[in-house]
């Protein structure tokens, strides 16, 4: 068996900025890891396809100097505009043998087989899938949609590991939670959902439709997850390992947001399940302000 370290991690605006990309801050958040990962699941990859990819070049690059290791990008594609997402793998410890799309125009590529992969690990031979994801910011109806593309992975008989910036939150009040009674009306529309509880003003609570469809909705009575499409979060398996062990935000807390929230996640389907390590799930809160990014690295191991 080889343990292998996956992340996810949203780096902002994937360091364009006034038209030029940077990626000082890049090799800090991973120059701090002492281990490098197998697979970075990487979002908002802004323009980098512009000038022969230049940024996608460019992030490979900074990763392979600051975790002294080979790393290869392979760009997604996003219906939200020019700001897809990524996977980096480490050349030296496992190999791509599919990546389905490269071309955002290519009409023959289905698409719950967009931003999804398949790897080998180099040492052992053993196969496993990846797909990386950055669901929509502004409509809960559209994260569902989003998250039934990739369903079909749940139970998939190759073991499979997800994750990216989803935008929304899990059911369950282990999970970090917002204030929705401070949050403004742009994230209680985004990221909220109104409930009409028979009183004149009804209320506001978090809108985890899209993450519940994949891992199971909460069930309060019997603490547990109700069916679902196949999926366990990794931050879970962490706390159900340890139930002292308190979940961690992945996001900073913005003004007018309501606090911080658990919005980028792990995913592994049923027949990874058995690989993962929950121990090893962790959150890089970096010190600041400032931030090198307004998204936490995220981090696990699995072996296979």
């Amino acid at each position: 068996m080889t343990r292998l370290m996956i992340a996810t991690y949203n780096y902002e605006a994937g360091g364009y900025l006034d038209g030029t990309f940077h990626m000082r801050s890049l090799q800090q958040t991973f120059a701090a890891l002492d281990v490098p990962p197998a697979l970075i699941l990487f979002c908002e990859a802004k323009y980098y396809r512009r000038n022969q990819h230049e940024g996608l070049r460019l992030a490979e690059r900074a990763l392979t100097e600051a975790l002294r290791a080979p790393y290869a990008g392979l760009l997604g594609t996003s219906q939200h505009g020019p700001i897809p997402p990524a996977i980096f793998y480490h050349a030296g410890l496992v190999s791509h043998l599919v990546w389905p799309g490269d071309d955002p125009r290519d009409p023959d590529v289905f698409a719950d087989k967009r931003n999804v992969g398949r790897f080998r690990v180099n040492a052992t031979g053993a196969e496993f899938g990846a797909w990386v994801a950055h669901f929509n910011s502004r409509s809960g109806a559209a994260r569902l949609e989003e998250a039934k593309l990739i369903d079909r992975y749940g139970n998939d008989p190759l073991p499979f590991i997800g994750g990216g910036d989803l935008n929304s939150t899990a059911s369950g009040p282990h999970f970090p939670q917002r204030d929705w009674q401070a949050a403004d009306h742009h994230i209680r529309t985004h990221k909220g959902k109104w409930i009409d509880d028979g009183t004149p003003h009804g209320r506001w609570e978090a809108d985890t439709d899209a993450l519940d469809h994949l891992i199971g909705r909460w069930d309060p009575i019997n603490n547990r997850r109700g069916e679902g499409a196949g999926y366990h979060a990794v931050a879970e398996l962490a706390w159900l390992a340890n139930p002292n062990f308190a979940i961690a935000p992945t996001v900073i807390d913005k003004p007018g947001e309501g606090g911080h929230d658990l919005i980028d996640y792990l995913l592994v389907n049923n027949t990874m399940r058995p690989h993962v390590i929950p121990t090893s799930y962790h959150v890089h809160i970096p010190d600041g302000p400032p931030f090198p990014s307004d998204h936490h690295l995220v981090t696990a191991e699995i072996d296979l």
